[in-house]
């Protein structure tokens, strides 16, 4: 499907940027909104709902992180063999990528469902229903893991050569499913979180058929055929060479969110369902520039491979300013209207207060953010992972010790809330100046010429 792709070789950098990031970033606000209509409707079941749909989200998040192996690891040798002209190397490594993400798949499945009791048990609930709701909710999605990491992953692929439009009509098909399920299986057929879980598991189905429609169409992964060639182990240990340290580091990230949620449950599970709800409306940020992120790494992957190193300045530059333009219009969003956004979909008062707070102190963070996510992406097309899993560890982990402290004083809850701001910002700066000195050390060294 030649004619829905965006040629990142040639032509205005910018445009070429926008072209593809738009759809994945509208892709990604799809996402949220597959989210925020389960907390809609899961809202009006209670808080002790929301929290459960909220974690079993978080432990979704979990999967992501090893999701990030096979999807980022494939996406970047897949984008600098394309840049190259190898498209068989590119068949080769989106065939290797798909095989490890549905094993992938397969034994987090057998993890969420059979330990979904004892899962659970580590965030020490007060209140029982929410804890059995968390199961229930934990099992049921653990039925859309392959669903999830094949969509994903093919998105990814897709995206690599310059389609960005498909995975966003897939999304889009996704999410008018799941607005229809919700209601339905939630109030209407009174399921509650199962019913919650169930609708969006279907619609995640929906979109991995439409996306391996798509891709039995396009010329390059036509004919992957996942069960009939033989495995290479070369370029499955390329891709775990690339995917593990960014796999790592989104793994540490989510294990380190658990960590701190055990905290958060110390001043009561309206304290936990703010925290969920509110980190779905603040990944209004982290969401668009993911889709800029994703963009970027796509764009910088493959002009790395052709040696373009002009245009993969550029391109990072430009990415860089609209993100930073989009993240100061959702800083005031968030900082300005927190309470009015909370109300939207949670009633009791001191909810709306504690939303309120989370999203004003977040909103401190949103741009820095934005540009984190720019520059690992950026790292992560130069085959550098592994430094940003590390840097990022140290600062993420920091957030332990540094949440037991803040929130021991009278800031209380909101000193977790402070510590994720405080954190987010330091290591955004971190990344940003180690970028430049690498691109300057690139040059220096004769590997690619910027100028």
């Amino acid at each position: 499907m030649r004619s829905k792709k965006v040629d990142l070789l040639k032509g205005p950098v910018t445009s070429s940027i926008v072209r593809l990031a738009v759809p994945i970033m509208a892709g990604s606000f799809l996402s949220l909104a597959y989210s925020l209509t389960d907390m809609f409707w899961v809202g009006r079941l209670g808080t002790q709902a929301v929290a459960a749909v909220g974690t079993g989200g978080l432990l979704m998040w979990v999967s992501d992180g090893i999701l990030s192996i096979m999807r980022i690891g494939g996406q970047v040798h897949c984008g600098q063999s394309y840049g190259r002209g190898k498209i068989d190397e590119v068949r080769c490594y989106g065939r290797e990528s798909l095989r490890l993400g549905y094993f992938a798949a397969l034994l987090l499945f057998l993890v969420y469902f059979f330990a979904a009791g004892p899962i659970i048990s580590i965030f020490n609930f007060n209140e029982a229903g929410t804890h059995s709701n968390s199961i229930v909710y934990l099992q049921v999605s653990s039925f859309g893991l392959f669903a999830t990491f094949g969509g994903r992953i093919l998105s990814s692929l897709l995206t690599t050569v310059g389609n960005s439009k498909s995975p966003f009509i897939a999304n889009a098909v996704g999410l008018v499913a799941n607005m229809i399920l919700d209601p339905l299986m939630i109030t209407t057929m009174n399921m509650g979180v199962f019913g919650a879980a169930l609708a969006t598991v279907i619609a995640q189905i929906f979109v991995l058929i439409i996306l391996l429609v798509v891709a039995k169409k396009d010329e390059i992964f036509s004919n992957l055929r996942l069960f009939s060639k033989a495995i290479i182990w070369s370029r499955v240990r390329d891709i775990l060479r690339i995917g593990l340290p960014a796999g790592l580091q989104s793994l540490i990230r989510s294990t380190v969110t658990i960590v701190v949620s055990r905290m958060v449950v110390r001043f009561g599970d309206l304290s936990v369902a703010v925290q969920r709800f509110g980190s779905q409306v603040e990944s209004i940020s982290w969401l668009t520039a993911d889709g800029f992120g994703s963009a970027v790494s796509a764009f910088m992957s493959q002009n790395y491979g052709a040696e373009q190193g002009k245009r993969m300045k550029q391109g990072y530059r430009s990415a860089s300013a609209i993100v930073i333009i989009i993240c100061i219009f959702s800083t005031v969003i968030l900082y300005f209207f927190a309470a009015d956004i909370t109300a939207m979909f949670m009633a009791e008062p001191e909810a709306i207060a504690g939303g309120k707070d989370y999203l004003q102190i977040l909103s401190a963070s949103q741009i820095l953010l934005g540009l984190e996510i720019i520059t690992i992406a950026a790292f992560s097309a130069l085959g550098q992972t592994r430094f940003t899993a590390i840097v990022s560890t140290v600062f993420i982990g920091a957030r332990i010790p540094m949440s037991a402290w803040l929130s021991s004083t009278s800031l209380g809850v909101n000193g977790i809330w402070w510590t994720m701001t405080i954190t987010t910002n330091l290591v955004s700066l971190v990344f940003i100046f180690a970028f430049f000195s690498y691109m300057r050390k690139l040059e220096r060294e004769l590997v690619i010429d910027f100028s």
